[in-house]
């Protein structure tokens, strides 16, 4: 299976910033609905304050967050005949041996998810909003962007590639099903 990482892990702030919830950020309802049925995940969301990363986890893992810890996100680019994927991961070494991770996937033919993506690589900073399974905002963590043009230049690759896929042979979703399947957290 073809692939290629691009970049160093770009979110390298050893020791990120904690926000206390003065003011909890509920869902948007179709985000919500879609959030409901997850059990453990995480996804890319633009929103006013730039783009987020939101993290569904249990009530009990988002406990073992609080304080300080390293966090790495890092963005995998892999090249599929039928689409490229972005890979988005993200470790909270909350243990240093068995860091919780996450991942989520861009599809950069979709132009919401392409502008959603791309808006990290202006960004010096990134917020993970964390819900548990009631959908509670409980924890919001604040991260540095240390290498926005590594994100710039995993964006350029996966455009060049999707522009060489006819519209009729681009199947994101079985490219990312390969990418997953090939994987482990």
């Amino acid at each position: 299976m073809p692939s290629s990482e691009q970049g160093e892990p770009f979110l390298a702030e050893p020791r990120p910033i904690l926000h206390p919830l003065e003011h909890p950020t509920p869902l948007p309802k179709p985000l919500a609905t879609f959030l409901r049925e997850q059990r453990f995940t995480s996804l890319l969301h633009a929103t006013d304050i730039g783009t987020i990363l939101i993290v569904k986890a249990s009530r009990h893992a988002i406990g073992e967050l609080q304080g300080p810890m390293p966090i790495a996100v890092r963005h995998e680019l892999y090249s599929y005949p039928s689409a490229p994927v972005i890979r988005t991961v993200t470790r909270l070494y909350d243990q240093p041996h068995a860091p919780l991770t996450f991942d989520c996937f861009t599809n950069v033919a979709a132009p919401d998810q392409r502008a959603t993506f791309a808006a990290l690589g202006r960004q010096r900073a990134i917020h993970l909003f964390f819900y548990d399974e009631e959908l509670t905002h409980t924890l919001t963590k604040q991260i540095a962007i240390a290498n926005r043009p590594a994100v710039r230049q995993v964006l350029r690759e996966a455009d060049r590639l999707a522009a060489a896929i006819p519209a009729d042979r681009y199947d994101f979703d079985a490219a990312r099903a390969a990418v997953q399947e090939g994987l482990e957290l």
